[in-house]
């Protein structure tokens, strides 16, 4: 398997409700802002390959099958790679592989094996506590954070490489 590229895919839903994070204030004062709560989601699916600093992104608008299944036929690459994901319905469904990729599934409630987690808690950083008022200005900040990381791909393998990867499988 050392000779394939390892990609590992998760998906992220958000939306125009505002996520709250904690701020710093003097003691006693209350942080000023604004929320929204509006039930309107799309999603993030991003695929990244940590040992190479090699980052996919599509916003896609839901997690069905259909859609996953159009992920996976945009994703095929011209080289044979393992993709490994979490157990969600879409990917444990019946889907048409592309030849050169070949799917593994994490263990179960283990999301913190996964490194595209990592990449997504930054993100979240950047779109907290701000109000949208529709999907594109939310869509906008995520591709602007996501920049940085295509135009430096040393910050990704940095952010998602984790230690455990760079073992060996001895049999």
């Amino acid at each position: 398997m050392e000779d394939q590229p390892v990609w590992f895919e998760d998906e992220m839903r958000f939306g125009l409700r505002t996520q709250l994070k904690r701020r710093w204030t003097p003691k006693g004062i209350r942080p000023p802002g604004s929320t929204r709560i509006a039930y309107v989601w799309t999603y993030l699916y991003v695929a990244l390959s940590p040992k190479q600093g090699q980052l996919q992104a599509w916003f896609m608008p839901d997690m069905q099958q259909t859609t996953f299944q159009a992920f996976l036929d945009d994703f095929a690459t011209t080289e044979k790679c393992l993709l490994v994901l979490d157990g969600a319905p879409a990917h444990r469904s019946k889907l048409q592989l592309p030849e050169k990729v070949k799917l593994q599934l994490l263990p179960a409630y283990a999301p913190e094996l996964n490194p595209v987690e990592r990449l997504f808690e930054e993100l979240r950083k950047s779109i907290s506590n701000k109000v949208f008022t529709r999907l594109e200005e939310v869509e906008t900040i995520l591709t602007q954070a996501l920049q940085q990381y295509w135009l430096n791909p040393k910050q990704l393998i940095q952010l998602t490489f984790f230690p455990w990867m760079k073992q060996e499988n001895n049999p």
